[in-house]
């Protein structure tokens, strides 16, 4: 029997870890994906775009650019442009991108606005903004292509709605959780209402079995009082005060917990005065 056991155990934790492996296959899989849009003219600026990382509280998004030539644009390689090369962005604090004829280009860090969405949807917050370049090479509108990625360890953004007159690309990024950190995050609500309702169903035990002042038990509620807040803490993304983790969690579960702490201790106070 003990060997049934034994081998039950073994393959559910196999089980178990595969499927892991399998989710995080799937999970990553999702972030290497590259979008490519706009013109696919020989003589054109093709702009290698990285999402570093959405900032959720500033409402920006982190993008690294580097333009690539082609043809007629490029100086013997594709990182140096045959003619003074200017790239404007829809940034609001960053703007044009300058780079001169025969030198090399170098990559740029560049900021855009969310146009929507808000972190106090957490965890179900998405953002959309919409990205534009306007590329001249020696004062000439020149086609432009965009490949982008996003290297965010948190979300997860596709390209949407490309279009791409000449000198000119616009584009919407969407951005979304990533699966593991919804699925973190949803774990440490469904932990929270859990560890409050087992404080919960102890109290009401203690009490109407008329045990009095049960110091482990009392102790161990004031612990997961505390320890409440460490699991929200733990959330991915350190989402700020407010957020619909709290609303649908948080504030409950502290509540449930404080309330059963101070309804075991008020009832044992009383009995121990009563004896």
């Amino acid at each position: 029997m003990r060997t049934v056991q034994l081998v039950a155990v073994g393959v559910a934790i196999a089980v178990l870890a595969t499927g892991g492996i399998i989710a995080f296959r799937l999970d990553t899989g999702t972030r290497k994906l590259d979008y490519i849009a706009g013109s696919n003219d020989p003589n054109r600026v093709e702009l290698d775009v990285t999402l570093q990382r959405v900032d959720v509280t500033g409402r920006e998004l982190d993008l690294r650019i580097v333009p690539i030539l082609y043809g007629n644009l490029a100086d013997g390689t594709d990182a140096v442009p045959a003619r003074d090369l200017e790239i404007d962005t829809s940034s609001l604090t960053t703007g044009l991108l300058r780079f001169k004829a025969h030198d090399r280009v170098s990559l740029q860090d560049v900021r855009m606005g969310v146009d929507e969405g808000l972190v106090s949807s957490y965890p179900f917050d998405s953002y959309a903004a919409t990205i534009g370049f306007f590329v001249t090479a020696g004062d000439q509108n020149v086609p432009v292509s965009l490949r982008f990625r996003s290297y965010d360890a948190l979300f997860t953004a596709e390209l949407t709605d490309a279009a791409w007159p000449t000198g000119q690309l616009k584009a919407n990024v969407l951005a979304g959780r990533t699966f593991s950190s919804s699925v973190l995050a949803w774990f440490l609500m469904v932990a929270m209402w859990a560890l409050a309702l087992s404080v919960l169903g102890a109290a009401l035990t203690i009490v109407s079995k008329k045990m009095g002042l049960v110091w482990p038990a009392m102790g161990w509620m004031a612990a997961t009082l505390f320890a409440l807040v460490g699991f929200r803490n733990a959330a991915p993304g350190s989402p700020p005060i407010g957020a619909l983790i709290d609303y649908g969690a948080f504030f409950w579960a502290e509540l449930l917990t404080t309330a059963s702490l101070v309804y075991v201790t008020v009832n044992g106070i009383r009995r121990a005065r009563l004896t």
